[in-house]
């Protein structure tokens, strides 16, 4: 990455504990949030106890004008497709946090940034960028997990994810460093382009969404919106046929946000290969 002289880098264990450092850091009190975000980061801000206030997202993933401009808000890169929004949003809120959890090949934007290792490569299951304009507390043990190297299944893999609730901010361990040093950069980001361009020449038409393909950068997946819940499922069907897993991205909304239709018409295909049909 370029551009990011700006910042001072911390590489941590978990994108949801570089959060909770911002949060001791700039002795933030109170932190807008979307409603429509990852429930491992509402707890990660209520372990800090700072209180949170919710702002809606439209069907694009824009976020409701807030009044006052000094406020903290923190702003998820959804799906990695989000990249004009964040720019918007820079320029508008000082104090602005971008979560890049879904697009790790992003430059940091805003007060800080900070994104996910585990999420783009399925090699490491621990890791994360913190990208902060100011020095962050940094005076941290480091994350001693020893099961980097050893593969997990998927049962293993959802425990994995649990324990990952429960982890105190840590720099990131010696070994998925270690694993981190040797992957490929380039060639994932292009591989998942390319990944994502094959999806979208299938998908486009009926795709609900409007992708502005210039500026989306290796994004976590390819999110396609379906017209209704069923025509999501079924396509969700068809992926799973094909050894394709999908998961539903996030907890279900109250039928009254205009965000529920995420949690049942957005179906968030995997990049890391592609159907054979669709």
């Amino acid at each position: 990455m370029n551009n990011t002289k700006k910042y001072n880098l911390l590489k941590l264990n978990t994108a949801r504990n570089c959060l909770r450092l911002l949060i001791r850091t700039y002795k933030i009190k109170e932190l807008y949030m979307p409603y429509y975000i990852c429930p491992a980061l509402r707890n990660a801000v209520f372990k800090e106890d700072c209180k949170i206030k919710y702002y809606h997202i439209d069907k694009d993933f824009r976020p409701q004008k807030l009044s006052n401009k000094n406020v903290f808000i923190m702003y998820p890169n959804y799906f990695g497709i989000c990249e004009n929004i964040v720019d918007e949003l820079a320029s508008e809120y000082k104090n602005l946090i971008v979560d890049n959890a879904h697009s790790f090949y992003s430059l940091p934007k805003g007060l800080a940034s900070f994104n996910s290792l585990r999420k783009f490569f399925p090699i490491l299951k621990s890791g994360a960028f913190l990208y902060s304009r100011e020095n962050v507390l940094n005076n941290l043990p480091f994350d001693d997990y020893l099961y980097e190297f050893i593969p997990l299944n998927y049962e293993e893999f959802c425990k994995n994810e649990n324990r990952l609730d429960y982890e105190d901010i840590k720099h990131i361990s010696p070994a998925a460093s270690e694993k981190y040093s040797f992957i490929n950069l380039e060639e994932e980001q292009k591989n998942r382009m390319l990944n994502f361009y094959f999806y979208h020449s299938k998908l486009k038409k009926s795709n609900c969404l409007n992708l502005n393909n210039k500026n989306i950068i290796a994004p976590f997946c390819y999110p396609y919106l379906a017209k209704s819940q069923y025509e999501a499922d079924k396509l969700v069907k068809k992926l799973k046929s094909q050894d394709i897993n999908i998961f539903r991205y996030w907890n279900n909304l109250p039928d009254s946000y205009e965000e529920k239709i995420f949690y049942t018409n957005l179906v968030a295909i995997p990049l890391d290969k592609v159907a054979e049909y669709l």
